[in-house]
């Protein structure tokens, strides 16, 4: 039953008055030495809980990124594709992997092998803390031919090539272990060297690369360090000389240290090289009954954890040993060791409070508890009822209620202080994202799901040459209000703003609430666009002002949606391939002389509320096939004669182009630019066509022009 908080205050502080002698004499009545282990066994089961979390979520976030790398390399090692096709897209591959381990420093390396002929893309860390990047590609006569190269930019450039005996992941444990189980395998712990950090200890997450079919194209494998891991044990205080160790039984059954928060216990040098320490021969007394220990209790599952006392050298230790992570991840054995001794003295100061607590409570509780309860009671109830608008996200301009009492004021300054904080932070994060999570009570986490989409870029024609002629002030205004006006029709039709990127927009509908209507309204939302941009150009031709127009891509189809970058900052974003291809739409624009480009998915989708028209078919980059882009005129019941007899003919002019009766289709052409004279797409295709009656393009030409965008 839930009760008021008057009644609640004063009901508990009567109980309280009651019970306070009583639990303060049980608690006396305990000894010393009992409570104090009951409060070490709570502090090692916290801190084993708080360990098993972090590192379930350290493997969660490798195996996380294991299958987004294997996403994007299906492209790269269909089955269909021969190696030489493969080996020219392994830059591009190698590329994608460079952001994956610089947003993910705990990535030792990141390993992608094709299964078919052994070659693999590789991209891991060096000494200096640059990153290494290393391709291995099949040449004519079965040789191999292994390059190395450096990030240059946004690119990569080769700076070495090995042939004749390069290796073949194909032939190591994990790659072995992954193909024969076609699920994703763990490798057992071992040293991995050559990183900024020096040596620690890793483990090798790898997930096989299938097809839609299921057919086993290959491996990616993730070297994950556990230097980080090591770094956690160290923040964490379990009491004054208590820590916290992870090991790992190797298959002779003898612990291996792997995470720890003194490093150097965990390392020997051998010969000149790090190796791990042969806990059985430490010399760490206390690390060695630890070994001991862990090696004596059989395999758990990381809720049971068994407690042991055990004395070593004049000194009790409690150990608390159990399992971490497990079922189909590594299961490493954890010991939380506690000094008994570190809390003899907390529980006699602990046992001095609770009577000192108890003799001021019998005295003053019941009547403070009334007075108390009827002041603050009031405004508690107000801002319970402000929690609730600001769960909703709700900032409607209210005064949240103010009291003498200055704790119940000081509230009051920080829910005003929170509402504006959140006002902001709905301006950098979607709001129906943020939503979601609230409403769930979930934390963002790193990684994604696969979605169908519509992505659209728009950018601003021009703007590059007026930030050049303009100040400063004057051009972040102007840029202010292009985006102002771009960002509010995307919002208006249900869109999510991605992100910025100068005078660049980048918005995608679908995600987070899921509809069926994105590709209607992305299409839109640009048309608006220009209607809203040509108001804003009569205004500034009034204040003569420069006047600017706007661009936009437009591509519907399947990418990844969630959340990419670190633990400490993430961006809610699409990946793939249908997001580079309204990228490249957007800028054919300008080739075109056209406001708004889409594909031919978009158009299906959007149904047959729009008058579109095609523009051409053309080749891109990293695109097997032809592109059909079509232009959106207008809505459709806003069409007028001249728009729809443009679009008839230009449909008629294409089809007769690609039929190669490029005079006839010139003609119809010239029919086009009758209706509309500066239409730039009948302007290029008209020329196209006078050029191919006196070069004719080859004889498997599909109609298609080469436009290889970057």
């Amino acid at each position: 039953m839930v009760l008021s908080f008057r009644l609640n205050l004063v009901l508990r502080m009567a109980i309280l008055v009651a019970c306070v002698i009583a639990v303060v004499g049980l608690y006396t009545s305990w000894r010393i030495g009992d409570a104090a282990e009951e409060l070490s066994n709570r502090v090692i089961r916290q801190t084993s809980n708080l360990i098993d979390q972090r590192v379930g979520a350290l493997l969660e976030k490798a195996e996380g990124q294991a299958q987004l790398v294997a996403g994007i390399t299906k492209p790269t090692f269909s089955a269909d594709l021969d190696p030489a096709v493969d080996s020219s897209r392994f830059p591009l591959l190698a590329a994608q992997i460079l952001e994956t381990i610089r947003a993910n420093p705990e990535f030792g390396a990141i390993t992608v092998t094709l299964d078919r002929t052994g070659e693999y893309v590789q991209v891991a860390q060096t000494p200096t803390g640059a990153l290494r990047v290393q391709t291995s590609e099949l040449i004519a006569g079965g040789k191999r031919v292994q390059k190395d190269w450096v990030p240059f930019g946004n690119r990569l450039r080769e700076t070495a090539q090995t042939t004749g005996d390069v290796i073949d992941p194909r032939d190591e444990q994990p790659y072995q272990a992954t193909a024969g189980a076609r699920k994703t395998t763990w490798s057992a712990t071992r040293i991995v060297r050559n990183l900024p950090t020096g040596p620690t200890a890793g483990t090798i997450c790898s997930t096989p690369i299938l097809n839609a079919e299921g057919e086993f194209l290959g491996v990616v494998s993730v070297t994950l360090t556990l230097n980080d891991l090591s770094l956690f044990l160290r923040s964490i205080k379990v009491s004054d000389r208590g820590f916290a160790s992870i090991f790992e039984q190797n298959k002779d059954g003898e612990p291996s240290l792997i995470a720890d928060p003194n490093p150097d216990r965990m390392f020997t040098l051998t010969s000149g090289e790090e190796q791990m320490v042969e806990l059985s021969k430490s010399s760490d007394l206390l690390l060695r009954s630890i070994a001991i220990e862990v090696a004596s209790v059989p395999r758990m599952q990381p809720a049971d954890f068994q407690v042991a006392r055990r004395k070593i050298e004049n000194e009790t230790y409690l150990m608390g040993i159990g399992s971490v992570s497990g079922e189909s991840r590594p299961m490493w054995a954890l010991a939380v060791v506690v000094p008994q001794s570190d809390f003899l003295d907390w529980s006699r100061e602990t046992m001095l409070f609770f009577v000192s607590f108890a003799a001021i409570a019998i005295g003053t509780g019941v009547g403070v508890a009334w007075l108390l309860a009827n002041r603050v009671a009031k405004p508690l109830q107000e801002l319970a009822q402000e929690t609730d608008r600001i769960r909703a996200l709700n900032f409607e301009e209210r005064q949240v209620p103010r009291s003498n009492i200055q704790e119940i004021d000081i509230l009051s300054d920080s829910f005003e202080s929170l509402k504006a904080g959140l006002r902001s932070m709905e301006k950098l994060v979607p709001t129906d994202y943020a939503r979601s999570l609230i409403s769930t009570g979930q934390e963002a986490k790193l990684g994604g799901e696969r979605r169908h989409i519509t992505t659209y870029f728009g950018d601003i024609v021009g703007f590059t040459r007026l930030s050049h002629q303009l100040p400063p002030e004057e051009l972040v205004e102007v840029l202010t209000e292009y985006l102002d006006v771009l960002s509010a029709q995307v919002l208006e039709y249900g869109g999510t703003l991605d992100k910025f990127n100068g005078d660049d927009v980048m918005a995608f509908w679908g995600a987070p609430i899921i509809t069926t209507d994105h590709a209607t309204m992305a299409v839109r939302s640009a048309l608006q666009s220009i209607d809203a941009l040509e108001t804003l150009h009569s205004e500034w031709r009034e204040q003569g002002r420069p006047v600017l127009s706007a661009s936009f891509g437009i591509a519907t189809g399947d990418v990844m949606v969630g959340n990419v970058g670190s633990r400490k900052r993430m961006n809610y974003t699409v990946i793939g391939d249908s997001v580079n291809l309204a990228s490249r739409l957007q800028s054919l624009n300008k080739f075109y002389r056209t406001h708004i480009l889409a594909s031919d998915q978009t158009k299906v989708e959007s149904g047959d509320i729009f008058l579109w028209r095609i523009v051409d078919l053309v080749e891109v980059v990293n695109r097997d096939e032809p592109v059909a882009i079509y232009e959106p005129l207008c809505l459709l019941d806003h069409a007028t004669s001249d728009e729809l007899k443009a679009a008839e003919l230009t449909e008629l002019a294409f089809r007769t182009y690609v039929k190669r009766q490029f005079v006839r289709a010139a003609q119809i052409y010239d029919e086009v630019l009758a209706l509309r004279p500066n239409d730039g797409p009948a302007s290029i295709l008209h020329a196209r066509c006078l050029k191919y009656t006196q070069d004719p393009p080859a004889e498997n030409w599909d109609g298609s022009f080469e436009m290889m965008l970057k």
